[in-house]
């Protein structure tokens, strides 16, 4: 397959001899890791602009044409959010190619619309790349999470992480008074535009809730810690998730004897239309009664397969090493901090849903976090348990 490199990213030049291959440019390639770098840590877009221009860094339309790095007398060629965040976004830093990533709609009037990302062409490892794919993972978690608006007033800590239960879109942050006057106003999580969606109205105090939040995860993260704590309630999940396991196969035989059942019918059945035992009008009104009935029976089975496999996908423990080694890392430095930090938070957590009862649903990215969450029941047994040690450790 020929990959056909339309033209150049900044940290990359044309390869002298090979045709359409990439290789680094070291002249701005430790500039585009200084981006990737400072967006991972938690620095906006806004902020890594103003620093690219407060250096006199050229912009890359500027430095493709002057071959600049940098000039203290520049007056043009100035960063801007949207060449920086396409280039966060850009998966040539990783090593990939993507192609057809536009189509002509028009040749008349040269319009062209942005081709689906599942149609695209992706080639994997066409060159070198300049980021490793946990960064580009991690700025790519982020970017999603913020959004495209990068000049909020209020930038909140669950902000990209909250989402409606029901409609399962995201969830909006709004400044609401009470009808006081001169009252300040209070941040309040909703579900906006619930009515035309047909959705349910929502309002919470967000301060409070993320207080709330706050509470859950360092209970969560601080029970991971005590190892010994941990086993004891991740035995119990284990044991649980196999109970389900063994429920959800032999719910699946029962479903599989039925459908046999309803199939031997159904060949009995035809035998004795064609024998004349059984009239035609009554074969095609008894048939279709039992089909239908199977129909239902194979979708169960179907919803119940998926269910299994889920479970099951949670009782395997391949090649989970390293993933455990980065929750240790990762749990470690968090309890760490007196304030939560945003970049933690991201890679613990991977959504929060709330149901229109002000029920709330926490999902996080590793799967013992997640066995813990579901035994939240227990906390106050396990929070006991953990001021013992404490006050035998004082």
């Amino acid at each position: 397959m020929n990959i056909c490199v339309v033209f150049q990213h900044i940290g990359y030049k044309r390869h002298p001899s090979i045709k359409n291959k990439l290789v680094i440019d070291e002249n701005v390639a430790d500039i585009v890791r200084k981006i990737f770098d400072m967006y991972a840590n938690n620095h906006g877009s806004v902020e890594i602009v103003n620093y690219l221009n407060n250096h006199h860094y050229l912009s890359p339309t500027g430095y493709r044409k002057t071959g600049i790095v940098q000039d203290e007398n520049k007056i043009n060629y100035d960063w801007n959010e949207v060449t920086l965040c396409n280039m966060l976004k850009n998966e040539v830093y990783i090593g990939n190619t993507i192609q057809n990533k536009k189509t002509v709609v028009s040749y008349k009037v040269k319009k062209t619309r942005t081709v689906e990302k599942e149609n695209q062409i992706r080639v994997n490892n066409t060159h070198e790349p300049i980021i490793d794919e946990d960064v580009f993972e991690k700025v790519s978690r982020l970017l999603e999470k913020r959004g495209t608006n990068t000049k909020l007033k209020y930038d909140y800590l669950l902000r990209g992480l909250l989402y409606c239960y029901h409609c399962k879109r995201k969830l909006q942050i709004v400044l609401k008074k009470n009808s006081r006057r001169n009252s300040t106003s209070h941040p309040y999580i909703t579900c906006a535009d619930h009515k035309s969606r047909g959705c349910y109205p929502l309002s919470i105090n967000y301060e409070k809730f993320e207080k709330y939040i706050f509470y859950i995860v360092k209970n969560i993260t601080q029970i991971y810690a005590d190892k010994e704590v941990f086993y004891s309630v991740y035995e119990k999940y284990q044991n649980k998730t196999l109970d389900k396991e063994k429920g959800f196969k032999k719910k699946i035989e029962q479903l599989d004897k039925s459908i046999y059942e309803m199939n031997s019918n159904l060949d009995k059945m035809y035998m004795d239309k064609l024998k004349g035992v059984l009239l035609e009008e009554d074969y095609i009104r008894y048939s279709q009664k039992f089909i239908f009935e199977r129909t239902n029976l194979i979708k169960q089975k179907e919803e119940l397969q998926e269910k299994l496999t889920q479970t099951e996908d949670k009782i395997s423990t391949k090649s989970k090493t390293k993933k455990e080694k980065e929750l240790d890392e990762l749990i470690e430095n968090f309890l760490k901090l007196e304030q939560i930090d945003k970049i933690y938070l991201y890679r613990l957590i991977n959504k929060i849903e709330i149901d229109k009862d002000k029920n709330v649903y926490i999902y996080f990215n590793f799967s013992k976090l997640n066995s813990i969450n579901e035994n939240l029941g227990e906390f106050i047994k396990i929070e006991e348990l953990l001021n013992q040690k404490n006050s035998k450790t004082a």
